[in-house]
């Protein structure tokens, strides 16, 4: 899950879970993960899906948080799930449903607000 100001990481298999927030803005949300990895040893060639919390947050934080998990998942071949937030206590219970995604199908944000680019409508 990714905030403006919020990052919130989770690596977990059926037996474990290890969580970590950064501070920190959402473009360095590649930075966070590359240091999550090395700090958790993690090889990324061993992952085998990917969560991501959609429709929370703000618009820009969402689609940095997805266009991340569909390059890598595209980079890996491994299949992916958009969940929301009441999904993220029980997140090793989704495994079995991660698991039958197809790989190479991608997921979309889902955004709790209207972008805020451009000139502010009067």
């Amino acid at each position: 899950m990714s905030e403006k100001s919020d990052i919130h990481l989770v690596l977990f298999d059926e037996e474990k879970k290890v969580e970590k927030n950064f501070e920190g803005q959402n473009r360095e949300l590649l930075l966070c993960i590359d240091n999550f990895f090395i700090e958790n040893n993690v090889v990324k060639e061993n992952i085998k899906g990917i969560m991501v919390v959609v429709g929370v947050g703000t618009f820009t934080s969402t689609r940095i948080a997805c266009v991340v998990a569909n390059t890598f998942a595209f980079v890996l071949q491994i299949p992916l799930l958009a969940i929301g937030t009441d999904d993220i206590v029980k997140v090793q219970d989704l495994i079995p449903s991660l698991l039958k995604q197809p790989k190479g199908q991608y997921i979309s944000a889902t955004y709790s607000g209207e972008p805020n680019i451009g000139k502010p409508k009067k």
